[in-house]
C-alpha cells in the first residue's frame, strides 16, 4: 500500500485559533512551516491529515477545498500529493 503525502493549508483564521491548530498537528507529529497567512502542515500520509481535518471541524468553521497533484513514481505506482485548503469563515 503507497502513502500519498498531504499538505493543509491553514489561511485566514485568528491569531489565538492558531496556536490551537498548531497543537494539534504536533500531536500528530506532523511537520508545520509558518506562511504569510497562516500554516503549512506536512503529513506523510492523507488519512492522517483527513483525521485531522475531521478533528479541527468539531472546534472551528473553515472552507475546504481539495487539490491533487502529481508528486511521481514509487516502484510502479502513481504518487500523488494531496492539497486541502483550510480557510475561515470570518
Amino acid at each position: 500500500m503507497v502513502n500519498h503525502p498531504c499538505i493543509v493549508q491553514v489561511r485566514d483564521i485568528k491569531s489565538e485559533k492558531i496556536e490551537i491548530v498548531r497543537n494539534m498537528a504536533l500531536k500528530r507529529n506532523a511537520e508545520i512551516e509558518d506562511s504569510k497567512n497562516g500554516l503549512d502542515i506536512y503529513f506523510e500520509d492523507v488519512n492522517e491529515a483527513r483525521k485531522f481535518i475531521s478533528k479541527l471541524r468539531k472546534s472551528m468553521r473553515f472552507k475546504i477545498k481539495m487539490s491533487t497533484k502529481y508528486a511521481g513514481l514509487r516502484g510502479s505506482r502513481v504518487r500523488v500529493l494531496f492539497v486541502y485548503s483550510l480557510r475561515g469563515c470570518r
